[in-house]
Order: C-alpha cells, then sequence, then structure tokens
C-alpha cells in the first residue's frame, strides 16, 4: 500500500492511502458543511489513479465530458433507465439498516460543466422502510474531473429528517452513509476504473490507425 501527502482545504495535510486503485483521506468520511439539527451529512474525497498509456488530463475530460458512459460504468447500466437527456432513475442494490432491508430509488440529473462532471440527485423514494420512508430525505452530489493520470473529485450524501432526533439515531444514519460512500468507491475502483481504462485504450487505437 502506497501513500502520499496532500493538503486540504484548510491548509491541514492527510494522508492519502492508496486501495484497489483508489486513494481516499485516510479519515474517510467526514461531515459536510451542511449537516444540521435535522439532518446528517457525509462528503469523502476521491482520488483514482489510471494507468493506462495516453491516460492524459485531456484524453480523460474528453471520457468524463460523454456524461452517459462513465455514469453508467459507476452505477451500473442494468439500474439506470434514461428519463431524457441529462436525466436518470437509478434503483439502488438494497441496504441493510437493522433489520431493515432499504432499497433507494434515486432520480439523477449529470451534466459536464466548468471542466467537471456533476452529479446530484433531484428526488428519491425510499422502499422499505413503511410510512418512515416518506418521512426521510436522501440526497447525492459527486464530482469528478481530470487530473494527471487520474480522475479525483469529491461525493456527498445526506439524510433529512425531524427522526434524526431520536436518541443513537444520528449515529446510524452516519453509518449508513459511510456505507454508501463505500459502494460508491467500490464502483469507481472497479467497473469505472475498467471503463475509463477500455476506453483510453480504445481511443488510442482509433487515433493512431487515423494517422
Amino acid at each position: 500500500m502506497a501513500r502520499g501527502v496532500t493538503t486540504g482545504a484548510g491548509g491541514e495535510s492527510a494522508i492519502v492511502e492508496h486501495s484497489r486503485g483508489v486513494a481516499r483521506l485516510a479519515n474517510r468520511a467526514t461531515p459536510g458543511a451542511e449537516e444540521n439539527r435535522t439532518g446528517v451529512v457525509r462528503r469523502r474525497e476521491l482520488l483514482i489513479p489510471i494507468s493506462v498509456p495516453g491516460a492524459s488530463q485531456e484524453r480523460l475530460s474528453a471520457y468524463l465530458a460523454l456524461v452517459d458512459r462513465p455514469l453508467t460504468a459507476l452505477l451500473a447500466r442494468e439500474r439506470l433507465r434514461p428519463e431524457g437527456p441529462g436525466h436518470w432513475t437509478y434503483r439502488s442494490n438494497p441496504h441493510r439498516v437493522l433489520h431493515l432491508e432499504v432499497v433507494p430509488t434515486l432520480a439523477l440529473a449529470a451534466r459536464w460543466e466548468d471542466g467537471r462532471l456533476r452529479v446530484g440527485s433531484t428526488g428519491c423514494r425510499l422502499a422499505g422502510l413503511g410510512g418512515w420512508g416518506d418521512r426521510l430525505g436522501f440526497r447525492l452530489k459527486a464530482t469528478l474531473e481530470p487530473a494527471r493520470d487520474a480522475v479525483a473529485g469529491w461525493a456527498e450524501v445526506g439524510l433529512d429528517s425531524p427522526l434524526l432526533n431520536a436518541p443513537g439515531a444520528r449515529g446510524l444514519a452516519g453509518l449508513a452513509l459511510e456505507n454508501v460512500l463505500d459502494r460508491m468507491e467500490r464502483r469507481l475502483s472497479r467497473g469505472f476504473l475498467r471503463d475509463a481504462a477500455a476506453w483510453l485504450r480504445e481511443d488510442g487505437s482509433d487515433q493512431g490507425g487515423g494517422g
């Protein structure tokens, strides 16, 4: 496992661990700036090294600017349904929360803007919670941008509900959000990384053949 040092937004240094092709801040997810009395937010910085010939910042920009392809690689094609330009419905795998099996369905919007792939939820349904599902709000925001031989970015997930004022509820919500971010990192280090590498090889081959 290789380690490096990065500097956070506040100037503090943090150890970065490289594991399974993904580098993340060693303190894992941190409470987001928007967390309040009825909301719990977790945010994680992301860095995905891509060791493929031709993985320049320019070529990675071209891949991310496709929007549909990197989003499909990140979230799995079979769980995404297009709803119009820049919009999708995503049905997640079940999440186990205590004795409950919760299945989130997200309305997502994604776009290439200012050199970044921006993804965000615009709505959510939580099946498996009975009447409680109507009292919980889930949200997701993420950005990915090209770096040198890597894709960098961050992901933030949150839960909002007056139910989070109950004893122990905020801790449970935080663990559930950590699980969501763990899944996202696994998708980045597997399906997303494989697809980005395949596209770079294909694109490089096409460019070579055209010369």
